[in-house]
C-alpha cells in the first residue's frame, strides 16, 4: 500500500516554508508547524484539524478524497448545487423545530445555554465535505466596500440577493443564548447593536448588502464561503 504524502513532504516538494503557508492561508504559525509534524492541535482547535489540513493540501495542489486518497484537485460545479440543497433542507427542519418550541412557550423567544449544537455542526461538516470553505474574519472585512449613508439608525441589517437564502445563527455573549433563522429577499435580518453577539452566516456570496449604523456596505467580490463566530463589533473598523 502506498503511503500518502505528508504535509511536510508536499510543502517541501513545492519549495515552501512553514512561514509561507502561514501567510498564504492566514493561519497561525504554530498550527501550521504542528500539522507539518503530523501532531495533534491544542484542544480548542482540534475540531478544525481536518479542515486546516484540507486547506493546506489544497493550497499545495492536492485534494483529500473520500477515505483520505489524494489526487489533483478536480473541477466539479455540481457540488455547489448539492450543498445549497442540503443546507436548505437541514435549516428548514431546524427552523420548523424552532417555531414549534416558540409557540409552545407562548411566543417567548427560544433560548438555551450556549453549547455545541449537533444539527448545526452537522451542517458545518457538510459544508466542509462539499468544499464550501470557512472565511476568516479578516478576509471578510477586507472584502467589504464602504458606500453611502442611507439612514441614521443604530442597527445592523443584512439583505439577501433575489431568490437567495442565507441561514444564520446568532449567539448572545451577554444572555448566553442562541437563535437560528434565515434571511431572504423579503425578510432581512435586523439586529440591535446595543447587544454583544456573534453571528454565523451560511453563504457570504448570497449577501446583497449590509447596513451598519445607517451606512451601506457591499462585497467587493464573490466569496463562496461561510462565516463562523463573527463579532459584529468588527464592522466598526470600516467606519
Amino acid at each position: 500500500m502506498n503511503k500518502l504524502i505528508s504535509i511536510k513532504e508536499a510543502r517541501i516538494k513545492k519549495g515552501l516554508s512553514i512561514n509561507d503557508l502561514s501567510k498564504a492561508l492566514n493561519l497561525d504559525l504554530d498550527i501550521i508547524r504542528l500539522l507539518d509534524d503530523n501532531l495533534k492541535l491544542p484542544k480548542k482547535f482540534r475540531a478544525y484539524q481536518s479542515t486546516y489540513k484540507k486547506s493546506i493540501y489544497r493550497y499545495l495542489g492536492y485534494d483529500i478524497k473520500y477515505k483520505s486518497s489524494i489526487s489533483d484537485v478536480p473541477i466539479d460545479h455540481t457540488k455547489i448545487s448539492i450543498i445549497y440543497f442540503i443546507l436548505l433542507l437541514v435549516f428548514t427542519i431546524l427552523t420548523l423545530l424552532s417555531f414549534n418550541i416558540y409557540n409552545k412557550f407562548n411566543n417567548k423567544i427560544f433560548t438555551r445555554a450556549m453549547e455545541t449544537d449537533k444539527i448545526y455542526m452537522d451542517v458545518v461538516n457538510i459544508s466542509y465535505q462539499y468544499e464550501l470553505n470557512e472565511l476568516s474574519h479578516d478576509d471578510f472585512i477586507k472584502n467589504l466596500i464602504f458606500l453611502n449613508r442611507v439612514n441614521y439608525t443604530q442597527n445592523l441589517s443584512i439583505y439577501a440577493k433575489p431568490n437567495k437564502t442565507i441561514f444564520y445563527k446568532i449567539q448572545s455573549n451577554i444572555r448566553k443564548t442562541q437563535k437560528f433563522g434565515e434571511i431572504i429577499t423579503s425578510k432581512e435580518l435586523i439586529l440591535d447593536l446595543d447587544n454583544d453577539f456573534l453571528i454565523d452566516l451560511s453563504n457570504i456570496n448570497n449577501i446583497e448588502k449590509i447596513i451598519y449604523r445607517g451606512i451601506e456596505i457591499r462585497l467587493n467580490k464573490e466569496l463562496n464561503s461561510y462565516l463562523l463566530n463573527f463579532d459584529i463589533n468588527d464592522f466598526e473598523t470600516l467606519i
